[in-house]
């Protein structure tokens, strides 16, 4: 009786410990089709510097939009080729906050009033390099999304709208990117 109560205290304070993202959709972009590339390696780099000063908070994000960027390129950029580098380079992906001026008249102390302003930006350049280490095509690609949220939104929700403006400027991205590696790469991919 006491073992049985105490491994059900247990389970309770371990699931009471669990994640708080643990109830978040995994971000993913294996449901896009591949981009098998003529080439026999693939390097994923970013120029980025770490940073955690105001106004980044993209470091504060369930998903950085660097992460994201950086499976992309995983679920996406594939092999197909006995010779050549493809090289994905991460040249921007910010997320900041900005603190918005809020209404302190009367009526806008009895409303709810947005209270911060994301603003994300990414940037990436694929290369197509040759045995030579001669560039032999590049697409770059970038995008941005921004958004307010509201005084009220609880932490859990403003998780939840991260991610979701992770998934949106990564969407605008890869767009992009596919827009330009169809118009000059098309002789590198299968």
């Amino acid at each position: 009786m006491v073992r049985s109560l105490l491994i059900t205290l247990i389970t309770i304070l371990l699931s009471a410990c669990a994640s708080p993202d643990s109830h978040l959709p995994q971000l993913t972009f294996k449901h896009l089709p591949p981009i098998k590339l003529q080439v026999a390696d693939i390097q994923i780099t970013s120029l980025l510097p770490s940073d955690t000063q105001a106004p980044t908070v993209g470091y504060r994000f369930p998903l950085s939009p660097e992460q994201a960027l950086t499976m992309w390129a995983q679920d996406r950029l594939r092999l197909g080729g006995k010779r050549g580098i493809a090289r994905f380079t991460i040249l921007q992906a910010n997320a900041t906050e900005t603190k918005l001026k809020k209404d302190e008249t009367l009526t806008g102390l009895f409303k709810q009033q947005a209270s911060e302003k994301y603003d994300i930006a990414v940037k990436a350049r694929l290369e197509i390099i040759d045995d030579g280490g001669v560039q032999r095509a590049q697409v770059t690609a970038s995008a941005v999304w921004q958004q307010n949220i509201r005084e009220d939104t609880s932490l859990s929700d403003r998780r939840r709208i991260w991610l979701e403006l992770v998934e949106k400027v990564i969407g605008r991205f890869n767009g992009e990117i596919d827009r330009g590696i169809q118009r000059f790469m098309t002789e590198y991919v299968l």
